[in-house]
């Protein structure tokens, strides 16, 4: 029994991790802008795609598909920011780009749609076969691939929030953007670097889901919807909760699978999200303007 658990943790680390990366860019996006961005889940399919055509169209490695996955998120989310989000934002409105999100989430859909088509995609990663046992234990070089550089990619955006002007830039536009401005900051550009980020954070973490998720123009709306969740348990704009709250869910989804039945990981995920708006309706750590992001 603590062989299965134990393998079962593990599990839940990955997939926990996974979680994460997508929910990280969900929450700086609402930790600047107190704005939900509904295209990031295609963001996550693109990069899904774009690592399965490096890898297997191009007869590239693996590895480099997910560094790969991530510029097209970032160039993605300049792009999307720059034609559509900023010019909606300069009138004024908070609604119009929350609107905008929605309506540039159909279009991504459809043009993947029409250029890749309906049918399934078979994204084999070549390191989901080789397997490292320890203690009964077992775990794939995918997965560990995967722990890895989430580890790192969150090490690594914790240290530029904490440490870097740029990362204290946008952390005081986050907590007063017209203050920040008085002060020699210039808001649209770290706005701007925030969609950049968030989007990069999806498309890798697109790269590593395309060969857990079966590929097509509608994959990220599969984990989309447990990132919301994740966002929604861990505090709104927080990027420690967001932590917390990803690795908790993945861990809970692995138990539920394990222990009771895979058909009940949805309502179990979901009924933990009502009892936390119901009991701590802030999250697992409460909105602070002046600590988000």
């Amino acid at each position: 029994m603590l062989t299965v658990a134990l393998q079962q943790g593990i599990n839940g680390i990955v997939l926990g991790s996974l979680y994460v990366l997508v929910a990280l860019g969900l929450t700086l996006i609402y930790g600047v802008l107190v704005q939900i961005n509904f295209a990031h889940a295609d963001i996550v399919t693109i990069g899904a795609f774009a690592a399965y055509f490096f890898t297997f169209a191009f007869g590239g490695n693996y590895l480099t598909s997910i560094a790969v996955a991530l510029m097209v998120g970032a160039a993605l989310g300049w792009l999307i920011n720059a034609a559509i989000f900023q010019p909606l934002r300069e009138r004024g409105s908070e609604l119009l780009p929350l609107i905008a999100t929605i309506g540039v989430s159909v279009l991504l859909q459809n043009v993947m749609l029409l250029w890749f088509g309906p049918i399934p995609y078979a994204f084999d990663s070549p390191y989901s076969n080789e397997v490292v046992r320890f203690a009964g234990t077992f775990i794939t070089w995918q997965n560990l691939i995967i722990i890895t550089v989430s580890t790192l990619t969150i090490a690594l955006l914790y240290a530029f929030m904490k440490f870097t002007f740029l990362g204290k830039a946008l952390r005081a536009v986050a907590q007063d953007r017209e203050t920040a401005g008085l002060m020699g900051i210039n808001p649209n550009q770290l706005i701007m670097l925030t969609f950049v980020i968030a989007s990069a954070l999806a498309g890798m973490g697109g790269a590593m889901l395309g060969p857990i998720l079966v590929l097509t123009p509608f994959a990220g709306t599969t984990v989309i919807v447990k990132a919301f969740a994740i966002v929604i348990i861990g505090g709104f704009g927080n990027v420690e909760g967001t932590i917390i709250a990803g690795i908790l869910v993945g861990l809970i989804e692995s138990y539920t699978t394990q222990f009771l039945n895979p058909g009940l990981i949805d309502i179990v995920v979901f009924t933990l999200l009502l009892l936390m708006l119901a009991v701590r309706p802030t999250g697992l750590i409460a909105e602070k303007r002046e600590e988000n992001v």
